[in-house]
């Protein structure tokens, strides 16, 4: 292996490790308020939102184009997700529609 790669593959191992590590370091001795703890439980939430709408609505030139394939294959998980909330369930379903649609309608 260059040393070029073991010099990437460190950097990328530091800098996906520090942001998680450092403020649990230093926030395991605070006791939050239960504000901002309430307040934290929306940013799983807000993340996705952030990376599957684009894919829901926008074409690859980004521009606002309700793509149906997408939306199609992404409804039956919503509501999967929303009633059993099981991150897996919904990741391996969503898979499995993906898949069952891109078979049937030949995408």
């Amino acid at each position: 292996m260059r040393l070029e790669m073991l010099i990437l593959i460190l950097g990328m191992a530091l800098v996906t490790f520090l942001p998680r590590f450092l403020p649990m370091v230093f926030l395991t001795r605070w006791t939050l308020p239960e504000r901002v703890k309430k307040g934290l439980e929306y940013f799983p939430i807000s993340i996705l939102s952030a990376i599957v709408f684009p894919i829901l609505f926008f074409n690859g030139e980004g521009r606002m184009e309700i793509q149906p394939y997408h939306l199609l294959s992404s409804a039956p998980v919503f509501l999967f997700a929303w009633k059993v909330k099981s991150l897996w369930g919904s990741v391996i379903l969503g898979m499995l529609i993906y898949w069952g649609l891109s078979l049937l309608l030949g995408h």
